[in-house]
């Protein structure tokens, strides 16, 4: 059992916030993460969070794998019997993409979401795992095995936008692959609280955010999803500009909530909603298809 460190509440905690809030209200500060939207930075924080944890595992693999997968399992099937029972009442058909993630995750291969947009993670989670439990146990992450996968990673990224499968794209493994060795590779980071530090990084990160913003609004982008394209985006230097920008925001975004988070305590609010993550995750949106016309 690993002891609780404040950082990961935080992550988990702000993550989690980032896909409610981008899913609930829209995405009013998207010139900030541009080419992606705020909400993509909670799954980034997420996929960090998972790499660091295992890399701290000593259990044998498959039990790992289970205990993980359970809870998502349990959770993500019960949430679709329960928007099945309600489309067939209302729309006539039981929302069978929902349970595609669950069949070894072969959802990634569609250009699409599910009926519930959240599901999609549960077959990238998988993934992950898997790719964790058969390979990454083994081997010993460098930075520069990490600067070669964020090549790969570059390059694979921008096929499938040049293809505009941008949803297989998004959620395949190699979209997170980074994000995911980095939380390997700093997975001796521990808290380190100093008010004096976090107010510096949190004006460090915010004059990036104004900075990376100032850069990139001159150009012409799109409201696209999920990734962003210019709208004269038509040749394969575009879609390899656009990969490396998306693979910069997630790295530098989730190295410098690292950094700052591990700087402040947690309290028992973000404790909460970082034990309860996977449920909300998964659960959200089918309480906003019931809310929204509330709200509207």
């Amino acid at each position: 059992m690993q002891n609780r460190v404040d950082f990961i509440d935080w992550l988990k905690a702000v993550g989690m916030f980032l896909i409610v809030f981008g899913h609930y209200f829209g995405e009013p500060f998207d010139q900030f993460t541009q080419p992606i939207y705020p909400k993509q930075l909670g799954v980034a924080f997420f996929v960090f969070v998972m790499g660091w944890g295992l890399a701290s595992e000593t259990r044998p693999q498959w039990q790992v794998v289970y205990n993980r997968l359970f809870p998502m399992y349990f959770w993500g099937v019960a949430i679709a019997l329960f928007i099945s029972v309600i489309f067939m009442l209302t729309k006539g058909h039981p929302a069978i993409t929902n349970y595609l993630p669950f069949i070894a995750g072969i959802n990634v291969l569609g250009d699409f979401f599910p009926s519930n947009p959240t599901t999609w993670y549960i077959g990238t989670y998988l993934h992950i795992l898997l790719l964790w439990a058969l390979v990454m146990r083994k081997v010993k992450v460098t930075l520069p095995l990490t600067l070669l996968v964020l090549l790969c990673e570059i390059a694979i990224r921008s096929i499938f936008i040049e293809f505009e499968r941008l949803f297989t794209g998004y959620m395949l493994i190699s979209n997170w692959l980074t994000v995911f060795l980095l939380g390997i590779y700093m997975h001796q980071q521990k808290d380190n609280h100093n008010s004096f530090k976090a107010l510096m990084l949190i004006l460090v990160w915010a004059i990036f955010l104004f900075t990376w913003a100032s850069a990139l609004n001159p150009f012409n982008i799109s409201n696209s999803f999920p990734f962003r394209l210019t709208v004269d985006h038509s040749t394969l230097t575009s879609s390899i500009l656009i990969s490396i920008a998306i693979s910069f925001v997630y790295l530098s975004n989730t190295l410098l909530a690292v950094k700052f988070f591990s700087s402040i305590p947690a309290n028992r609010v973000v404790r909460f909603f970082s034990r309860n993550t996977i449920f909300i995750f998964i659960g959200h949106m089918p309480l906003y298809d019931v809310a929204e016309p509330i709200a509207r």
